[in-house]
């Protein structure tokens, strides 16, 4: 029997980004012009309006003007001299997502933010007429969106601040000291010269210290907060690309306020790059908000000496802001920093949502599935534009479904990246998140994401014939089945949707349904069809671990541990269960629980190697997780049981052999490096 694999690292499996808006190819941008007092300039025609893809002019088609309010008027023109140029009602409900970047916000901070998100709600909200929600600590507020003034109102007031920022600031104090970027430019960048300057810190601050423990310690430390940093910078733009595949299932134009004192994004620019590009497909605008205010300065270094100039040019030089940035200004929107009252900042945000132009033009080359740069100009001095700044140029999708299209975005979509990764130490080049890298399941590949960017489970058809032996299908289902063994991912969709409407449906109808549901990022739909098949066919073990992937993927792991619990009570001696089980501990940081279950793992079963491999990865883990420096006792305090357990079951995993044996051999590299005290 094969188990879960605890991976040594995480694909990013980002979708493969699609043309946005409208048809086959029409690209359809919106555009905001105002003048110079911040209004809305309501009276131009398609002639004044200049459009640019990657440099070469395009001719614009078709012009709409949104208007929700009625702006003042700039010259006599109250409708454009072209007839293709349409004053559209403001009919369309706007949609107000604020997000809570709760692990990148001091307390001071969350408050000015929450402020913030309470006038946006308590003021321009229309109740019963705006959609919007909350997301703090990564997850939807009531895993909805809601067109109630009220619940919204109190959903920005139970937000909480998490503790993880000032925990930050309070370790990169710890001697020898240091600031996230350092450790950043030192462990990702080889930067030799930030390197020395932090060490010469130390050994001023500590001048008896020995050269060779501090040169030690410096590494270390810069390996930990630059692997955290990553961790979650990664987890927070994948909140924001999960939450934007949601809202791509509603109509019209979104707009999601992002509330953060800004990440490091140094080694996640492609992760940025995604979000943008979803942001496209999704017919949002990101505009962002330093919860900083006017308190931006040297936070991060409040001891600092004299002697700290190079960490006051880096913090000036606020690296933080970049992705916040790229993340607002390429989207279309906007960033607010250097202010402490947001109230006017939110009010032209919601300006911007209601009133706005859209142009359409059909592009001249291919649709290449490259970034393609748009510039929109309008022939009017004393006036700004704002549009966003590209597309990717792939054919979109046509996705259909009987499912109710007002569902709620989930905004959790992705296990977080650092919950399975190796344990702080020297690593490897991190990869990018456009790489394919396979975590394994049931000996399976996962997270593979094929040319479609749809993201497929493995080993799918040999369970669905299982399910499928002495059962009938209709024509819709066999249909569906045929349209996903080929790739077809949407029309599978779409035909065992309505397969699985029907009372009579199989078991193995709701199955595919979940696969292709799973494919194209809808895990809450997935879960719901594979807990079907759970309750009319209990015997099916693969739907099990189908679900603890679902739940995981949506953060759930108590769901994933329910489901877990029951499996083990159906195969009590079954290493696939235990080794899941802790591949779930894992996720959720209970390292020791982990460990318990792979130690169960290895009794079940102690011919089956990847139950070793588990249990050292996750020994390793805690081990890491242990090891601290205590300044008063010049020395290194860590659990060595774990480091001598690790090794042990490294080894005991290689004498086995099999496909990870590299994996093992560098988890032994790693531990057979032990600081000098």
């Amino acid at each position: 029997m094969k188990g879960f694999l605890l991976a040594a690292g995480v694909a990013f499996a980002i979708q493969q980004p699609q043309v946005f808006r409208t048809g086959v190819d029409i690209v359809e941008v919106d555009v905001v012009v105002y003048d110079k007092t911040g209004a809305f300039v309501a009276d131009l025609a398609m002639d004044d309006f200049e459009v640019q893809e990657n440099g070469a002019p395009q001719r614009v088609e078709q012009l709409y003007l949104h208007l929700r309010s009625s702006p003042p008027t700039n010259g006599a023109r109250a409708e454009s001299s072209s007839p293709s140029s349409l004053a559209q009602p403001a009919t369309a409900r706007r949609t107000f997502v604020v997000v809570f970047d709760s692990d990148h916000m001091t307390p001071g901070g969350f408050k000015r933010t929450q402020q913030a998100a309470l006038s946006l709600f308590e003021k321009s909200f229309v109740n019963g007429g705006d959609f919007g929600g909350v997301i703090s600590d990564g997850r939807m507020v009531n895993n909805r969106l809601t067109s109630d003034r009220e619940e919204l109102v109190k959903a920005v007031k139970s937000a909480k601040p998490s503790a993880k920022k000032n925990s930050r600031l309070l370790e990169e104090r710890e001697f020898p000291r240091m600031s996230e970027i350092e450790a950043v430019r030192i462990r990702a960048s080889n930067d030799q010269m930030m390197r020395s300057v932090v060490i010469r810190r130390a050994l001023d601050e500590d001048p008896k210290a020995r050269v060779d423990f501090v040169e030690a310690a410096v590494d270390v430390k810069a390996t930990d907060l630059s692997t955290q940093a990553q961790a979650a910078t990664n987890e927070t733009v994948q909140v924001l690309i999960a939450l934007m595949n949601g809202l791509a299932r509603l109509e019209g134009r979104k707009t999601v306020l992002l509330m953060s004192e800004g990440f490091l994004a140094e080694e996640s620019w492609p992760l940025v790059r995604a979000a943008v590009d979803a942001a496209a497909q999704s017919n949002t605008r990101l505009y962002t908000l330093d919860a900083r205010g006017l308190n931006r300065g040297l936070g991060v270094l409040m001891d600092a000496t004299p002697a700290d100039s190079d960490a006051r040019l880096l913090d000036h030089m606020d690296f933080g802001a970049d992705a916040m940035n790229s993340l607002a200004v390429d989207s279309g929107g906007f960033v607010v920093r250097n202010v402490n009252d947001f109230g006017r900042a939110v009010a032209r945000m919601v300006d911007d949502s209601s009133n706005y132009y859209v142009l359409g033009y059909r592009p001249r080359t291919t649709q290449d599935g490259k970034f393609h740069r748009i510039a929109v100009k309008v022939k009017r001095s004393g006036v700004a534009v704002r549009a966003r700044r590209g597309y990717v140029a792939v054919r979109r999708a046509a996705v259909t479904t009987t499912r109710d299209t007002t569902a709620s975005p989930q905004a959790a979509e992705d296990v977080r990246p650092d919950a399975v990764a190796s344990p702080p130490a020297p690593p490897s080049p991190a990869e990018s998140p456009g790489t394919e890298r396979d975590s394994v399941v049931d000996g399976r590949a996962t997270g593979v994401v094929p040319a479609t960017g749809y993201r497929v489970r493995p080993d799918s058809g040999k369970h669905v014939e299982m399910l499928l032996k002495d059962q009938k299908s209709d024509e819709a289902a066999r249909a569906g089945w045929d349209a996903y063994q080929r790739g077809d991912v949407a029309t599978a969709r779409t035909s065992l949707t309505i397969a699985a409407a029907s009372p009579s449906s199989e078991p193995w109808v709701h199955y595919a349904l979940g696969m292709a549901d799973y494919a194209m990022r809808e895990y809450r739909d997935a879960a719901g069809e594979w807990e079907k098949v759970r309750q009319a066919a209990p015997e099916f073990e693969p739907v099990y671990f189908d679900l603890v992937d679902s739940y995981l993927q949506l953060k759930e792991h108590d769901q994933a541990s329910r489901v877990l619990r029951t499996a083990r009570e159906r195969w009590p001696r079954d290493p696939e269960v235990f080794n899941a089980f802790g591949v779930v501990q894992t996720n959720r940081g209970a390292l020791d629980d982990a460990v318990k279950a792979f130690q169960d793992a290895v009794a079940a079963a102690p011919n089956e190697s990847t139950s070793y491999f588990n249990l050292g990865r996750a020994l390793e883990m805690r081990y890491y997780r242990s090891r601290r420096y205590v300044q008063q006792l010049r020395s290194w305090v860590s659990n060595e049981h774990d480091r001598t357990n690790a090794i042990e079951n490294y080894r005991k995993y290689l004498e086995f052999g099999g496909p990870f044996s590299k994996d093992a051999q560098e988890g032994l590299t790693r531990l057979a490096w032990v600081p000098k005290n």
